[in-house]
């Protein structure tokens, strides 16, 4: 099973999230759904999403995992 640590960057602030998944889009989407509903649970992302908006973050996949 394949699984993936990513990073939300935000651009203006240079602040990090990271986070991991087994399938990183659909994670992704989920955190832009929430993000743009104002919903998101980490309240730290969320309040610089709203003050920054979503153009200043940027979002990587910083490893590919391959469990055995």
């Amino acid at each position: 099973m394949t699984g993936f640590i990513y990073l939300w960057k935000n651009k203006i602030n240079g602040k990090q999230y990271i986070g991991s998944s087994k399938n990183v889009y659909k994670r992704k989407n989920r955190h832009f759904s929430e993000l743009r509903n104002n919903k998101h649970k980490n309240s730290k992302l969320q309040n610089s999403y709203n003050k920054y908006g979503e153009e200043s973050f940027v979002f990587y996949v910083l490893e590919i995992v391959e469990n055995e």
